[in-house]
């Protein structure tokens, strides 16, 4: 079991790293992370089954049934992950 002493010091870890970076807590630099992500995010739609994993960089998979009624979590090309990023945009723009 850690200390006070040892627990103080993670917080002051976390402090330092955090306002090194700009932000006024630990809590502000997370929040700035889940941000980006979302940003990021090409698209995350249950209704067509289109979702997007960060492993070192972001793949976006489809899931497709097959007639067989088995399921398939297929890897969407770059070429798809762009038209998908227009749709995104463009339905961005009918909505406001």
């Amino acid at each position: 079991m850690l200390s006070t002493n040892s627990l103080r010091a993670f917080d002051r870890i976390f402090d330092s790293m955090s306002r090194a970076h700009g932000f006024r807590n630990p809590l502000d630099m997370s929040t700035s992370i889940i941000n980006d992500i979302e940003r990021n995010t090409v698209i995350n739609d249950p209704v067509n089954g289109t979702y997007t994993v960060y492993e070192l960089v972001p793949h976006t998979y489809q899931v497709e049934k097959k007639e067989s009624g088995d399921i398939v979590h297929r890897l969407l090309t770059t070429d798809e992950v762009e038209a998908l990023k227009t749709q995104k945009v463009n339905k961005k723009s009918e909505v406001e």
